[in-house]
């Protein structure tokens, strides 16, 4: 019997980048969890859009998480 993978949750971690106080470029993320697995790239980007117009920083990096789950 060959292994098998089944995806069970999904996250997606956006990076979110600012300037502090004494003007150095930093970086801050916001995880959101239990999401669908089976996405297109391009509607990911559709939504993560319209939640970077709820941030007053810029939204520069975008990272799918998918947990499996592997059976023999």
């Amino acid at each position: 019997m060959a292994a098998e993978r089944k995806a069970i949750s999904g996250k997606l971690k956006l990076v979110i980048s600012y300037n502090d106080e004494n003007d150095n470029l930093c970086e801050k993320s916001v995880q959101m969890r239990n999401l669908v697995t089976g996405v297109e790239p391009a509607n990911v980007i559709t939504a993560v859009n319209a939640i970077g117009t709820l941030y007053e920083d810029p939204i520069t990096g975008i990272h799918k998480i998918v947990e499996n789950e592997i059976t023999a």
